[in-house]
């Protein structure tokens, strides 16, 4: 679905994944901090992502556009491709290296798969995306043996993302760089944007979801972009 974009600026909350990890290679659940760092490849995706954040936010010419900086989750690889896409960012607008912000924030790291922790098993993965299925259909028992559900996520990742949409500007982006079942459940319980898009719309490594608070409470703000497709919801 692609629509045509409000005339209107508003704030935003981009809603990055981390890069390609060893973990990621192998199928590894790792969702507790501080997990694996990033494969080479995934160093090149979090260098790419910062020039196509560059264009997204008008950064250019020695001036940041409407980017305020990067927020990363606790995870080592969130923390290499925050500074990695930030880098390259400034790189890419001729700003000076430190020039962007980059802030680490504890509550915005990956959903806990509990006893599944570490599996690559067909199993776990199974159950994993059964958990995943509820978690965006907003069943509060779902969740993989002794990990967490949907509930116990949003009680800490929403008050950040909350935080941030406080003190957006009109033309203010910021990014936030987490964790791709944390980014499709908050984005899909912020949003209210239907269930069956969000289990189907995969996040690839380094990929991201456009968040548009509009003044609005969480679960009332609106989402532009998934990925690399255009929506207004």
């Amino acid at each position: 679905m692609r629509v045509a974009r409000l005339e209107a600026m508003t704030g935003r909350i981009i809603l990055l994944r981390h890069g390609q990890t060893f973990s990621n290679v192998e199928g590894f659940l790792d969702t507790r901090p501080p997990g694996a760092e990033l494969t080479e490849r995934g160093r090149e995706q979090a260098a790419d992502v910062g020039r196509e954040l560059a264009l997204l936010t008008g950064a250019a010419n020695g001036q940041q556009g409407s980017l305020r900086g990067f927020v990363s989750s606790i995870a080592l690889r969130a923390q290499q491709t925050a500074m990695l896409a930030a880098r390259s960012l400034e790189e890419s607008a001729d700003l000076p290296s430190g020039a962007v912000d980059v802030e680490v924030r504890t509550g915005i790291h990956e959903i806990f798969t509990g006893d599944y922790e570490m599996s690559n098993s067909e199993d776990a993965h199974r159950e994993y995306s059964t958990a995943l299925r509820g978690w965006l259909d907003g069943d509060k028992e779902a969740r993989c043996p002794g990990g967490e559900s949907y509930v116990e996520v949003l009680d800490r990742y929403q008050p950040v993302v909350e935080d941030i949409a406080a003190g957006l500007g009109d033309d203010e982006d910021v990014v936030v760089v987490s964790h791709g079942a944390a980014i499709r459940v908050v984005a899909t319980h912020a949003s209210g944007i239907d269930a069956d898009f969000a289990f189907t719309g995969y996040l690839q490594n380094c990929r991201f979801v456009v968040l548009e608070p509009r003044g609005q409470e969480f679960g009332q703000w609106t989402i532009t972009r998934w990925a690399d497709t255009e929506v207004d919801h």
